[in-house]
């Protein structure tokens, strides 16, 4: 197979990818960016971080961050309280409603990952995940 034909055909299976799940995204239903989503992802998993946390976490300027975390917030996502440890920093939180988009999109992702490796047995799931890895590496790496 030849390179290009190869590339046509991953960026064909990728689109297929994005469309495969069990319906809608849940960012969908509340219209926040992939871009923001990251954020969300980054405080979940991060609660308390401060807005150069974020933004050294995600390879980002905090001033693009802040614009992301100040959407967020408007959307009712995310809350920002003062660091008590310092006074010109602020902490980022899930709201109530932040966390529990945040457990949808979880879910999703998840049914989506079972949806994805369902036809495949054990072996071929470990082959899989072992070419991603060197491909995602190899272009981690070229960059």
């Amino acid at each position: 197979m030849e390179t290009g034909s190869a590339e046509i055909r991953l960026m064909q299976l990728l689109r297929r990818l994005r469309e495969v799940g069990p319906g809608q995204p849940p960012v969908e239903e509340v219209g926040i960016s992939s871009a923001q989503l990251s954020l969300l992802e980054w405080v979940a998993a991060s609660p308390g971080c401060s807005l150069q946390d974020l933004a050294d976490g995600l390879a980002l300027t905090p001033p693009t961050v802040s614009v992301g975390v100040r959407k967020l917030e408007e959307a009712g996502l995310l809350t920002r309280r003062p660091d008590p440890g310092d006074g010109r920093a602020w902490q980022l939180d899930l709201t109530v409603a932040g966390a529990a988009l945040w457990e949808r999109v979880r879910r999703y992702r998840s049914e989506k990952v079972r949806r994805l490796l369902a036809g495949l047995t054990v072996e071929e799931q470990q082959t899989l995940l072992m070419l991603l890895e060197r491909a995602v590496g190899t272009a981690e790496n070229s960059v």
